[in-house]
């Protein structure tokens, strides 16, 4: 007559099918979470190009000021302020992949798309809109609400990049919003490959 309950090779055997099906259920979840924080990161970067395209309408066809200076009444000329008006009420301003950052904002903007005075380049002065940088996302460390790319002497490596965008923010990859208003998700490869670019328009409008 067999013994009553499970022997402990049974036992053992559905503990293992346990562990196998929870770290699938895991890995699911994982990545199901992944995506839905990539994708509302790129709505909040969609906001910001309707926001840049609105504000460029009413105002000659500039783009958004920003600097470490302030206007002559005192507001900042960070163009989160800038584009206060414009942006939709519920935007936040950070990435939800982005745990780490202790900005209230965790997205930058380009700094070759300003003049020295921290007034935004009219939007004609960039050869190519669709692909120059506007806002991307930024590195853990970076504590600024634009990137400093005008003070490099030369091309910008994908090094100093990494330094200041979080390049692999959503696995190997990262939202970017370009001036014309569009978002790419683009991997660490695609990045280099765009600042290697002779004379490129990724940074230089």
């Amino acid at each position: 007559m067999e013994p009553d309950g499970f022997t402990l090779v049974e036992l053992l055997v559905v503990m293992a099918i346990s562990a196998v099906l929870l770290t699938l259920c895991f890995s699911v979840a994982s990545g199901a979470m992944e995506k839905a924080q990539s994708t509302k990161c790129l709505s909040s970067l969609r906001q910001v190009g309707i926001a840049i395209q609105l504000y460029s309408a009413d105002s000659g066809g500039r783009l958004p000021d920003t600097g470490h200076s302030r206007a002559a009444d005192g507001r900042s000329l960070s163009w989160t302020n800038t584009l206060s008006a414009y942006l939709a009420t519920n935007f936040i301003g950070r990435c939800p992949a982005n745990h780490k950052s202790t900005m209230p904002v965790t997205y930058a903007w380009n700094d070759q798309l300003v003049e020295p005075s921290g007034a935004g380049i009219p939007i004609v002065l960039c050869r190519a809109p669709s692909t120059t940088l506007a806002v991307a996302e930024t590195s853990d460390a970076y504590i600024s609400e634009h990137f400093h790319f005008a003070s490099a002497r030369s091309r910008v490596t994908l090094n100093q990049f990494k330094a200041a965008v979080g390049v692999d923010r959503h696995g190997s990859s990262a939202n970017y919003l370009f001036v014309d208003g569009h978002t790419e998700r683009l991997t660490q490869n695609d990045v280099r490959t765009r600042l290697n670019v002779q004379n490129g328009t990724f940074l230089q409008p």
